[in-house]
This record gives C-alpha cells, structure tokens and sequence, in this order.
C-alpha cells in the first residue's frame, strides 16, 4: 500500500508539472510552431488552472494518509517536495509566462524628432500615422520592449516589433 501511494504521489507530481511545461515548451515565440502543437497547447492552458488545483487537493490527500507511514526523514522530505511541486505547478498555470518575456512600455513619451537624443539619423523607426498624428518608435527599443502601448488621434494602439 506505501508503494502504491508513493506511485501516486509520483503519477500526480509529474502529470501537473507536464501539464504546465507542455504548453511552455511548444508555444515558442522565437521559433518555429505547428498548428497542432498549438492547439495542444491552448487546449492544455486552457484546462490547467483548476486540473492543477485537482492534481495539488489530490496529492495532498495521498500525503496526508500517507505520513504515517514515513518514518524516515528521506520519504517525508521527498513527499514534502512533491507538494511543494503540486503548488508550484498550480500557481505557474495561473501565470502568463510570455508576459515576463515581452514587458510592455506602458506610458511612452514623444518628443519632436529633432529633439530625439537617443535615436541616431539611421536608426530603423516603425512609423505610424493616424489622423493628423505620426509617431515613430524606435526599432531598437521596440526589440527589448516588443510592445508599446499607446494612442494616436485619440484611438488605442499596440505597436509591436
């Protein structure tokens, strides 16, 4: 009975780390994607936040019957470790990992293009013009950045390199 809980324990552990890093592994922004691997992927995010919270309630129920039975330090402490891990994963399913990659540049500010200090003659801008307004971001920031958030006549835009 002790083997079969510690092959749960285990079972559970590794289900909900691959059900969160699946997704992390094949969304690849940088690199190539299939369709199939993406729907996999949405299809996985989409079920992880209460699947992990299942996979954590589980392995907490098959900890508690099993401490008892621990009696060495080693199996308490790999048992505290798969919890620790259940947690773990139950919490990254609630997280956006591609927004610790791209952070936005929440408020950018604009200056006329001949008091720009930090932009050379031949830096690539990404030009945009709306209405009567043109706005132009810098190639080089929009890279670190990837993502400006801004508007232009009055209508919410994202640029995005």
């Amino acid at each position: 009975m002790k083997r079969a809980m510690g092959f749960a324990i285990a079972a559970v552990t590794l289900a909900s780390l691959a059900w969160v890093a699946i997704p992390i592994v094949l969304i690849q922004p940088f690199g190539p994607q299939t369709s199939r691997g993406l729907a996999v992927s949405y299809a996985l995010r989409a079920s992880s936040p209460w699947l992990t919270l299942c996979f954590l309630a589980a392995g907490l129920a098959v900890v508690v019957v099993l401490w008892p039975r621990l009696v060495t330090w080693k199996g308490r402490a790999l048992a505290c470790v798969a919890v620790a891990l259940l947690g773990g994963s139950a919490i990254l399913a609630r997280q956006n990992h591609f927004e610790w990659m791209f952070q936005p540049l929440p408020r950018p500010e604009f200056v006329a293009a001949a008091e720009a200090k930090d932009v050379a003659e031949d830096d690539l801008v990404l030009g945009v013009h709306a209405g009567t307004e043109t706005r132009a971001y810098p190639v080089l920031a929009l890279a670190y950045h990837h993502i400006v958030n801004d508007s232009i006549a009055g209508e919410p835009i994202v640029a995005t390199y």
